[in-house]
């Protein structure tokens, strides 16, 4: 079969290069309309009861997301006049752009002002009337000469205070203090904000990328130097955000793609010491990638943080088929056999070994698909795709163009002596030689110490913490957009992204709300999660009549003349309740119109909202109080027995998480099982079986060990690197395990000389790709590229040190 394919290749290779050059064109054609989608949410499938809860927010409401804009400056006026002419002409935008603007509060702010007391609660007001009514009886008993006063000055002042009452509700609105004429301020005055928000529709890094450029331009236009040369605009808020992460995501790809194929390029040409060698390897590459783009547009259409960076682990993994093939063919060509020879042996004699890599691999890398995150199943499809593509690119495409240039150009001159022959195994060799026992102990004793560390290590492995996972980036523009995020939050005093929960209908928002603040308060109050959670009926405030009442008889009480206990800021506070009170009860129809906007849905219905904020006890950004939170909002019962659902980022991101607790174990196992498969199909012999899955075994252990004792925890990025490490690393006993079953008992030292170095560049090509991810700013991304490195390294030395070891001196006894 082999020689018949090699005459074909030879008879049929100009035909077939321009075939698969065509092909390669049409591919990558293909492959260019692949989209990036950054979004979390890409990565869950679309069943997801949070997926699609969050598509019905965005359908009924619109995105989460919102653009602010920052005006600093040192006059307060003018930042006002600018503001002004700015929100006038976003309100010109087309309605694509713009769903609302928040930048004042004035009319909200004098509404409460003048209903604050039916805000108070019940028995605070009751409180207020009871001591007002004891403290003017106290002072009419002293007129009468009926009562005898141990007091001094100081305490007969504090016989009648409110603090405590007003203390009790400051804090809900202290944000309100520095607010002037109700604009956004902050810093005293030197920093304002107006909150722009999308319609539901708008989102994705394209529309972010329009909205922003439409504000800037239009900042532009009004010059804000004009109004003040102090005013500085700036932007921050999720749709910023959103584009300051796909444009890292973007230079990120670039950065380790274009790293990673000069590496491995660089690594080829060391090797082989012939740039012809990595000219057609890079082509073979180039082709199984292109291939492997091509199918995905057809199939999924898109990459996601996940899988985009793909490229570079295809590209360090595919190309050692390329290399074990290339290092016996040249091998046979400088042992006198002629191109044609040379490769048929090399297509005979790594055949086998190079399908069974290709295929544990891919099965490794489809072992994902069984998993419930979508991001995973994703990469699994690309990357087992691209590992089987990268190989039939190996046997079709290289040995054509390999028999081209040979034609034109032998690979080696049959007068050709080298000048030197450097062999990176012979040292290794000699440690065969000398050290295999201690090596073989060392080994053993490692092993030993590595379960302890797991048993430790797995069930404290997950990442809990995200800002580890966060993208760090380094410069004084990126730390600045960083901090000017932080002090934009703190205008608002709370964040400015609830979680929105839908209703079916309006009756249903306070049960809810009271539902959620129940289930938060069983939690002690530094860990409870929810700040607030509210309704449009939240500010319609409860027992109105009884505390209207209850009202009239403190005004009553008030125009008592025995009043002069009061101190003089007391006095005036009467004097402005007596004014502003009028005893009539607040409607829905009543509440002001910026505040009934925020519960509106784009139809134009209003109450059928519910905003859940998080507090600011516990941070969301650690893992187990991101779920608490997420379990408080993704599901409640009402009294009646209804259902209601919520989602958002906190409830995607949970559900990531837990998805690595359900699918990381089973997909690790599974890829494993499905590894073991591939192997005792393929070589069907206890020896080769017992000699590739125990080289595995090892290196699983020992990547582990190293894992626990550096303490890298898991996310839901990087335990992909756990399972696929099990076909990749399989690849190096495969490998080695061929060529020793072709040459024969006694042939390792010699196995290791050849195949052992072909080997060794095939993992350095590996590492490389794993390599380039480590200088990613995304830090989820360089743990990947940690865990990948330490799975290959524990693996290689386990297949060209360990296990060979193990064998020599198992030979060395029976001899």
């Amino acid at each position: 079969m082999f020689k018949t394919y090699t005459h074909f290749i030879y008879r049929a290779k100009w035909s077939l290069a321009l075939l698969f050059i065509a092909l390669f064109v049409f591919s990558l054609l293909q492959a260019s309309q692949l989209k990036l989608k950054s979004d979390f949410k890409e990565l869950l499938p679309s069943n997801f009861q949070s997926i699609k809860d969050l598509d019905k927010i965005i359908e009924r409401v619109g995105g989460e997301g919102s653009l602010i804009i920052a005006i600093e400056s040192d006059n307060p006026p003018n930042s006002i006049r600018f503001a002004n002419d700015l929100v006038a002409k976003l309100k010109q935008y087309p309605p694509e752009y713009v769903y609302q603007i928040d930048y004042n509060v004035s009319e909200a702010k004098k509404f409460f002002e003048e209903n604050k007391f039916l805000y108070l609660n019940l028995e605070d007001l009751q409180e207020i009337h009871d001591r007002l009514d004891k403290r003017i009886q106290r002072e009419k008993l002293k007129t009468s000469g009926l009562y005898l006063d141990f007091t001094d000055s100081e305490e007969q002042n504090s016989l009648f205070s409110t603090k405590d009452i007003e203390d009790k509700y400051k804090g809900k609105t202290s944000q309100y203090d520095e607010y002037i004429d109700g604009y956004f301020f902050g810093e005293k005055g030197k920093l304002m904000a107006v909150v722009l928000k999308p319609p539901g529709a708008a989102s994705g890094v394209e529309f972010a990328k329009k909205l922003l450029d439409k504000v800037q331009s239009t900042v532009q236009e009004l010059n804000p130097g004009s109004y003040d040369p102090s005013i500085k605009v700036d932007y921050t808020g999720k749709f910023r955000r959103t584009l300051f992460e796909y444009q890292t995501l973007i230079d990120d790809i670039v950065e380790t793609a274009l790293l990673c194929i000069f590496l491995v390029a660089l690594a080829v040409f060391v090797y082989f010491r012939r740039l012809r060698m990595v000219v057609l390897m890079a082509w073979a590459i180039a082709n199984g990638v292109a291939w492997t783009f091509a199918i995905t547009q057809g199939e999924i259409g898109y990459l996601t943080t996940q899988t985009a960076f793909l490229g570079s682990i295809i590209v360090g993994n595919g190309i050692n088929y390329s290399l074990i093939f290339m290092a016996r063919y040249l091998e046979e060509r400088k042992g006198k056999k002629s191109s044609l020879q040379a490769l048929e042996i090399s297509l005979r004699s790594t055949f086998s070994g190079t399908l069974a890599s290709s295929l544990n691999t891919a099965v490794a890398f489809e072992a994902l698909l069984m998993t419930q995150v979508r991001g995973f199943s994703h990469f699994g499809f690309i990357g087992g795709l691209g590992m089987f593509a990268c190989w039939v690119a190996t046997y079709t495409v290289l040995p054509v163009f390999l028999s081209i240039t040979e034609q034109i150009l032998p690979v080696v001159k049959e007068d050709h002596v080298p000048r030197f022959n450097l062999s990176l195994m012979t040292p290794l060799v000699k440690l065969f030689q000398k050290h295999a026992r201690p090596a073989v102990y060392a080994g053993l004793v490692f092993s030993i110490l590595c379960v302890p560390l797991l048993i430790y290590f797995i069930p404290h492995s997950l990442e809990y913490n995200f800002n580890n996972l966060k993208v760090k980036t380094k410069g004084q523009a990126i730390a600045e957009q960083d901090k000017l995020g932080d002090r934009v939050r703190a205008i608002f005093g709370s964040s400015v992204s609830p979680a929105v929960l839908l209703l079916d209908r309006a009756d249903q928002a306070l049960p809810l709300c009271k539902e959620i603040m129940r289930r938060s308060e069983m939690d002690p109050p530094e860990q409870r999660m929810v700040q607030n959670c509210k309704s449009l009926y939240s500010y319609v405030p409860e027992d109105q009549e009884q505390k209207i009442e209850l009202l009239k008889s403190t005004r009553k009480l008030l125009e008592d003349s025995s009043m002069n206990f009061l101190n003089e800021e007391q006095k005036q506070e009467v004097e402005r309740f007596k004014k502003e009170f009028v005893g009539k009860t607040i409607a829905l129809k009543d509440i002001p119109e910026n505040i009934v906007k925020i519960f509106r849905e784009k139809n134009g219905e209003v109450g059928r909202l519910a905003l859940v904020y998080p507090s600011d006890h516990a941070s969301i950004w650690e893992g187990k109080n991101l779920m608490r939170f997420a379990d408080l909002i993704r599901r409640n019962v009402l009294p009646g027995g209804e259902v209601i659902t919520g989602s958002g980022d906190a409830v995607i991101f949970s559900d990531l998480l837990r998805a690595v607790i359900h699918d990381g174990p089973r997909s690790t196992a599974l890829a494993f099982i499905a590894v073991c498969l591939v192997v005792s199909l393929i070589f069907r012999e206890r020896r080769g079986i017992f000699f590739i899955i125990g080289t595995l075994l090892v290196g699983a252990l020992w990547m582990g060990g190293v894992i626990a004792l550096f303490d890298i925890k898991i996310n839901f990025f990087n335990f992909i690197a756990i399972p696929t490490t099990f076909g990749i690393g399989v690849d190096y006993g495969v490998n080695i395990y061929q060529r020793y079953k072709l040459e024969g008992r006694g042939s390792l030292t010699k196995v290791i000389k050849t195949t052992g170095g072909a080997v060794a560049l095939c993992s350095l090509t590996t590492i490389i790709g794993y390599f380039t991810l480590i200088i990613a700013k995304n830090q989820a991304l360089v743990s990947f590229g940690w865990i990948g490195i330490i799975g290959e390294l524990t693996c290689l030395i386990a297949a060209l040190v360990f296990i060979p070891c193990c064998v020599i001196l198992r030979e060395q006894r029976k001899a």
